[in-house]
């Protein structure tokens, strides 16, 4: 229940202060976490390696 209150106490500081610039890179934050935790699993990791 906090996490989701402070994720969304974050947007709505995004988007009163006008930081609307930080959100692709709150993103690519997201998807570099996503991509380290799914290469965890050895059958994925020589896809992910051909990725970089």
């Amino acid at each position: 229940m906090a996490k989701t209150k402070l994720v969304k106490e974050f947007f709505q500081y995004l988007g009163e202060n006008k930081k609307l610039w930080l959100i692709p890179i709150v993103i690519i934050f997201l998807i570099i976490g996503i991509v380290v935790v799914i290469s965890q699993s050895q059958a994925i990791a020589p896809f992910i390696y051909s990725l970089f």
